[in-house]
């Protein structure tokens, strides 16, 4: 029976620059984690109105897909000098919905991060954004040349003090041993500006760092008892979140945040399970940025379980 640890990383293929930048870097973690890789290239059933289109048939489509997909692994097969295996899909559908789907039989999926102006986002959406709210396995988006910077070995976790921050937490560990790097344990708070105004806020930052320094130093030490040989240190910053993550992902390696629920493709609720603070991190971080959303259930609603995950959409070629 197929487990976990034998599923592969998942990579986005659409012939972009940020894509091969995704792709480079998703052969470094395939080489650290001893993986394979799973390139996968969607292909719209719609797309959009222009002089040219009617000239593109879906065969065609199709084809430059195919042709995508073997410049990519050729690309794999030079960078890990062949020491890395690689698969590819073409399949059809939306980009959200066909690499949602893949990720429910990888451990991780790497996409590379575009911030298109906001009239494409109309028209488009984000695909990196979709994928993160609704992936069950982390999502990690990788800005654009973010993988030719050297390694720092320097990893960054954002915690917020809920359960959630626990599995969080077991991720950036694993991730600094894979590195041999340090964890630097981000939690930053700040009262809104608008209660400021009602109330002692120096009196309130100082209850918040006596009751959260307890909480989250607990935590921190209980998820590095199995990686003893991990240096680490905590940050608690009264500062506005999203800022002070940015400010962290600087000269890091990876940046890891949470994201609570699980995701699932037909779920009319998983749009808001991105915050806006995963957003802006999303948008504006240095480094590559890890969303860890909760745990696998041990049984999907379908039945399925994690080793016999949900069926992924057939690929349009035999």
């Amino acid at each position: 029976m197929r487990t976990t640890s034998d599923w592969p990383i998942v990579v986005g293929i659409d012939g972009s620059p940020e894509a091969s930048s995704a792709l480079r870097w998703a052969v470094r973690q395939a080489e650290r984690e001893g993986c394979s890789l799973w390139l996968v290239n969607a292909v719209h059933e719609i797309v959009p109105i222009a002089p040219m289109w009617p000239l593109l048939t879906s065969d065609t489509l199709v084809d430059v897909g195919h042709e995508l997909l073997e410049e990519a692994r050729t690309t794999v097969d030079e960078l890990s000098h062949a020491r890395v295996d690689a698969r590819v899909q073409a399949s059809l559908g939306p980009a959200v919905d066909v690499l949602t789907a893949a990720g429910e039989h990888a451990r991780l999926v790497v996409l590379g991060h575009r911030s298109p102006a906001l009239v494409e986002r109309i028209f488009t959406g984000s695909t990196t954004f979709g994928v993160a709210e609704r992936a069950s396995c982390p999502v990690v988006s990788v800005p654009r040349d973010a993988d030719r910077s050297p390694e720092r070995r320097r990893v960054v976790a954002a915690v917020d003090g809920t359960p959630g921050s626990a599995h969080v937490l077991a991720h950036a560990f694993a991730a600094a041993e894979q590195r041999g790097a340090r964890l630097e344990v981000v939690h930053c708070w700040r009262l809104d500006p608008f209660y400021s105004y009602l109330i002692d806020e120096w009196s309130v930052q100082e209850e918040w760092r006596r009751h959260t320094s307890e909480l989250v130093d607990r935590m921190v030490r209980t998820a590095a008892a199995p990686h003893p040989d991990i240096s680490f240190e905590t940050w608690l910053e009264y500062a506005d979140v999203a800022d002070t993550l940015v400010t962290h992902s600087k000269d890091a390696d990876v940046l890891v945040v949470g994201r609570h629920g699980q995701g699932t493709r037909g779920s009319a609720l998983v749009a808001s399970l991105l915050g806006s603070v995963t957003r802006a991190v999303l948008h504006h971080a240095r480094c590559p940025v890890e969303v860890v959303p909760a745990p696998r259930p041990s049984a999907t609603p379908s039945g399925t379980t994690e080793d016999e995950p949900a069926r992924v959409p057939e690929p349009i070629d035999t």
